[in-house]
């Protein structure tokens, strides 16, 4: 997405006093992205108080990179290290030369270190992707009936796309269910659209109904739960 068009988006979460956090992740490195030092200073200036956070898989990051995104207003980072053990000491020194604290610099080991009644999980949470993945020898499999489980996903996080489409969630792979693009609409219209409400309305009943959340075997109630009911409030009031 372009510059100008990020900054409104960053402009409509200052017009609403936006509180949470800004993360750059999902399903590409970050570092990479040509402005990401551009796009972490305008989310400083717009919104000082907000966390700011990036997620990389560590390739392309020096302590020049480092240094700059913390001096442009990132306050965390968190480190993916897929290979095992031996990345630690690499990535421990460059936080040492950074000067940056555990909170700051974090360090996650994905490598299949940690080995659970459901098999090796990575140190992370394994789903199958909304149906993305089919991997029976790690117990994930694609689901033929959608499971009765609510889902706070939607309630309280957005995720935009590099092309500027708003995704539903990041367990989204193939990237299904488009619910509209910052690039045609505000953040705050495509946010309160009817899509949206529907689909919200459908998970906090339990109801995976729709695709890709009638494929997707993702545990959404790990948090998000009190946005729900500010939800159902906000919109009965309306």
């Amino acid at each position: 997405m372009s510059i100008e068009t990020y900054t409104r988006v960053m402009e409509d979460l200052k017009s609403i006093d936006y509180k949470g956090g800004i993360i750059y992740s999902g399903f590409s490195e970050p570092i990479l992205y040509k402005y990401i030092f551009d796009v972490i200073k305008i989310t400083k200036s717009l919104l000082p108080n907000n966390r700011i956070e990036l997620v990389t898989n560590g390739d392309h990051l020096k302590i020049e990179k480092l240094n700059k995104l913390f001096e442009m207003g990132l306050t965390q980072i968190s480190v993916s290290l897929y290979d095992g053990p031996h990345q630690i000491e690499n990535f421990k020194k460059l936080q040492l030369e950074s000067g940056l604290s555990d909170e700051q610099f974090d360090l996650r080991f994905r490598w299949a270190n940690v080995e659970s009644e459901n098999g090796l999980n990575f140190g992370i949470n394994i789903t199958n992707r909304a149906g993305a993945i089919d991997m029976p020898e790690i117990n994930v499999n694609r689901l033929k009936n959608g499971i009765k489980k609510k889902c706070f996903y939607p309630f309280y996080q957005v995720m935009i796309d590099y092309d500027g489409a708003v995704l539903l969630c990041n367990h989204d792979w193939y990237k299904k269910l488009i619910l509209g693009n910052i690039n045609e609409k505000s953040i705050l219209d495509i946010w309160n659209s009817e899509l949206y409400k529907k689909t919200r309305k459908n998970l906090s009943k339990a109801l995976r109904v729709d695709s890709p959340c009638n494929e997707c075997d993702a545990n959404g109630m790990m948090m998000g739960g009190e946005f729900v009911k500010e939800w159902e409030n906000y919109y009965e009031k309306k």
